[in-house]
């Protein structure tokens, strides 16, 4: 995309991007655990069935319908504080709850099954409401850090990028952690482990919140305009067509990451599994699925980062999303001993989708702006809330539906399966996948906020500011 009529005061410094890619570590920290390991833990940990861990991911989403506008209207309204801004603050404010409560929710207690559920319930809730009161102010932060479509294109790769890093330590090394810190003890291990990831996001949010800057001071909210905020928001055609496309892309991810560890233990060939080792990756084959689909999601991340500037989002996305779709229809085919097969196709995956959510992200601030520039409300963080209901809806769709799907076909853990549900695990490898990329691709091609109409919207809020 030509950057005509750049605004150089409005350019985001390297050592800032990075600053703002840590809060996203941060919260990939706990989101990956969740997203890779989060069903496994819960049937084969932590002690429920499939069928309730199913329904208690679905559920509890629900409340993300109300919890995550709520947290869009109140951050929007916050006034700002002097020499830190408006969204800032919600990081020095929240890092530490988000990593109490994020441990808590992987500790087992010593309850009965109807106790464990109840305890299972509220922290995963707990934990869901206390990542939107932090993560939806610093995913407006981008909004506000530069006027400059580009940079905040570019701002978002380095969002992804901190992501994939926290991704890839997550996949690699968490059930080394699990095993050294539990010695035996499996549930103890996941507690500990947990504990050294809170302390390590609680530090990387509040270095977001000193390294980063809001350069756009958004007017304060007059009373009175709430109701046509949300008015604004909730007939908004783009932010909608963004808000299907987030969803199919997250359940893309999720929906293979939620059965890929009883795919492993129970569909792929145990003799394979067993004999796969390169040497250098703890925990087997499973963990290698991970770990080079991280890094190969964190390369692609990269890559296309320094195309940011130049080719046009929408574009990029629908190419990526569409290829992606073919990959994983591929997994259907693969015989369940060529593991070395399943790991490459899952890199080459990665590498694809790994950039869509920094397109996605750099979308909804482009949103923002298109809204300011319609009706004059700043309303950066409730149009970001749709970012992160999206994502909480699709997480849900990957682990909901593989544990209501193996509950009501009758998983029972530690037991060789039955077909039927041996088959269920490989088309949630391949074609529910596949499934998702599609139907992402064609809400994508409603999308109307192309790059270059971006380019017109920036400059035109420009001289309206002049």
């Amino acid at each position: 995309m030509p950057n005509y009529n750049k605004d150089t005061t409005q350019t985001i410094p390297f050592h800032e991007k990075f600053g703002y890619g840590l809060g996203d570590f941060a919260s990939n920290l706990f989101w990956m655990p969740f997203v890779l390991f989060g069903t496994y833990f819960y049937t084969d940990v932590f002690g429920i069935s499939a069928l309730s861990v199913g329904i208690m991911l679905l559920v509890t989403r629900i409340w993300d319908v109300v919890n995550d506008p709520v947290m869009g209207i109140i951050a929007d309204r916050t006034p700002a504080k002097e020499g830190v801004g408006k969204y800032r603050p919600y990081l020095f404010w929240f890092a530490i709850p988000f990593g109490l409560i994020g441990a808590i929710a992987f500790f087992t207690p010593d309850l009965s099954p109807s106790g464990k559920l109840a305890y299972a319930w509220v922290t995963y809730v707990a934990f869901g409401m206390i990542y939107t009161v932090i993560n939806i102010p610093y995913s407006a932060l981008m909004s506000v850090m530069s006027r400059e479509p580009a940079e905040r294109n570019s701002t978002s790769f380095f969002r992804m990028i901190g992501a994939q890093s926290a991704g890839l330590l997550v996949s690699s090394s968490l059930m080394t952690f699990v095993g050294e810190l539990g010695d035996g003890d499996i549930q103890r291990g996941f507690f500990l482990t947990m504990v050294i990831f809170s302390v390590i996001a609680v530090i990387s949010f509040i270095l977001t919140g000193k390294m980063t800057r809001e350069r756009i001071h958004p007017a304060p909210k007059p009373k009175g305009m709430l109701a046509k905020d949300m008015r604004y928001i909730f007939t908004n055609i783009p932010w909608w067509i963004l808000f299907f496309v987030a969803f199919f892309t997250i359940a893309a991810f999720t929906i293979r990451f939620g059965v890929a560890a009883y795919y492993f233990k129970y569909y792929a060939d145990p003799v394979a599994v067993e004999a796969w080792n390169i040497g250098f990756i703890e925990g087997g084959a499973i963990s290698a699925f991970f770990t080079f689909g991280t890094i190969a999601s964190l390369l692609g991340v990269v890559c296309f980062s320094f195309f940011a500037k130049t080719i046009d989002k929408k574009k990029m996305y629908f190419s990526l999303i569409i290829i992606s779709g073919l990959v994983s229809a591929y997994f259907y085919y693969i015989p369940n001993t060529e593991i070395t097969t399943i790991i490459i196709t899952q890199a080459v995956f990665s590498f694809l989708t790994g950039p869509t959510a920094a397109i996605l992200f750099a979308m909804y601030t482009d949103i923002a702006a298109y809204i300011k520039l319609q009706t004059g409300s700043d309303s950066s963080a409730l149009v970001m809330s749709a970012g992160s209901l999206s994502q909480k809806f699709g997480w849900a769709v990957g682990g909901s539906v593989t544990g209501i799907l193996l509950g009501l076909a009758g998983y029972q853990p530690d037991q060789v399966q039955p077909e039927n549900i041996r088959e269920i695990m490989s088309i949630m490898m391949s074609w529910a996948p596949m499934a998702a990329c599609l139907l992402g691709a064609l809400a994508m091609l409603a999308y109307p906020l192309d790059d270059k109409k971006m380019r017109a919207i920036t400059d035109e809020l420009a001289a309206q500011e002049q």
